[in-house]
């Protein structure tokens, strides 16, 4: 969207400013948490309750109505996220939670649906803000992102404790990351980006719709990512 209007200009480089902040402040947090053996589920939430606060505080500030949108898209999306988790975990039989410990949620950790939701509106945003800048090719470019982006977290994520993925039940693998969750990935940021685009003129309404089939569309990018990496392994 191109906007001539100040107001309006000045909130979209908020916006972008405070989503690429608590992208800086997590990717500096799970480096400098690999250093404490300590860690578990407790930093997973600590962290999320960070980014969470930085957001809602700026749409409150700023009177945001656009990223408010966003960030119910986003906890929709960590909620109905949810049996794709369970998926995992119990069919895949590849990602493994227990190392985090802490309380659960189904199968999931019980700060899940708030990381889903940070990550929805991270890659939500920035990938909206491409795609309407590059068009398909900004679209290719989140993909890319996400694909790029995931096995940097993933191995954070088994040294700092949050959650790991089991060699053995997997037929392929790039350092500790499966080669069907960095595909799944690919295909999410794509699906989320062309979701968020609905919430431009959107109402409550479409960002609960567009949640829903955020969340639908994870299971369905690893359910498919993981079928294809099994066919192309076997």
């Amino acid at each position: 969207m191109i906007t001539t209007n100040a107001h309006e200009i000045s909130l979209e480089r908020g916006r972008l400013w405070i989503v690429l902040v608590t992208i800086v402040i997590n990717i500096v947090a799970v480096s400098l948490l690999t250093f404490a053996p300590w860690s578990d589920w407790r930093t997973g939430a600590a962290l999320n309750i960070v980014d969470n606060c930085l957001l809602v505080g700026f749409v409150l500030v700023r009177r945001d109505a656009l990223l408010a949108r966003f960030l119910l898209f986003g906890l929709l999306v960590g909620f109905v996220e949810l049996p794709a988790d369970a998926w995992l975990v119990d069919y895949t039989r590849t990602l493994d939670y227990s190392i985090g410990g802490g309380p659960m949620i189904w199968r999931s950790p019980l700060w899940m649906p708030l990381a889903w939701e940070v990550v929805t509106v991270q890659f939500g945003y920035i990938g909206l803000r491409l795609w309407e800048r590059f068009g398909k090719v900004g679209l290719l470019m989140i993909g890319l992102l996400g694909a790029i982006n995931i096995p940097f977290y993933e191995e954070m994520a088994r040294r700092i404790h949050w959650w790991q993925y089991s060699a053995e039940s997997v037929r392929g693998m790039i350092s500790f990351t499966p080669w069907y969750i960095i595909l799944g990935e690919f295909g999410i940021a794509i699906a989320l980006a062309l979701l968020a685009g609905t919430l431009r003129r959107g109402s409550w309404r479409q960002a609960v719709m567009a949640g829903i089939g955020g969340g639908l569309s994870i299971f369905l990018c690893y359910a498919l990512a993981f079928w294809i990496t099994d066919r192309l392994g076997g």
